[in-house]
């Protein structure tokens, strides 16, 4: 199987997920659930991507195993979205929010590439 290397083509940064979705989650594995849905990415591809075999991820997904936190931020970064960090934040009282600075900064870069991408 060949991977993509991340640091070879130009990653978006992953974005906040709904937060009525989020908030409807129950548990964690609820919004592993929610990020790959909001991902629209097949989950055996997601599963390839990580390095998860697609009988463990099966399993992760029926909730009969767990899944790994050392790969969570690899499944956020993959799937373009933090629910998952999202719903702990919830779960503890507290809620995310963007350096208002660098959400600027990315606005404008997409605003950027898409001049770029029309000249």
């Amino acid at each position: 199987m060949q991977r993509e290397m991340p640091f070879l083509s130009a990653a978006k940064a992953p974005t906040f997920a709904p937060s009525e979705l989020v908030g409807a989650c129950r548990h964690r594995l609820d919004a592993i659930r929610l990020c790959i849905q909001l991902s629209r990415l097949p989950l055996q591809r997601v599963g390839e991507e990580l390095g998860i075999d697609p009988g463990h991820m099966t399993r992760i997904m029926q909730g009969k195993a767990h899944f790994p936190d050392a790969k969570s931020c690899d499944l956020m970064r993959l799937c373009g979205n933090v629910a998952p960090m999202q719903y702990e934040a919830m779960a503890m009282g507290y809620q995310l929010s963007q350096d208002a600075k660098a959400q600027r900064k990315a606005e404008l870069m997409a605003e950027l590439a898409a001049l770029e991408a029309a000249a």
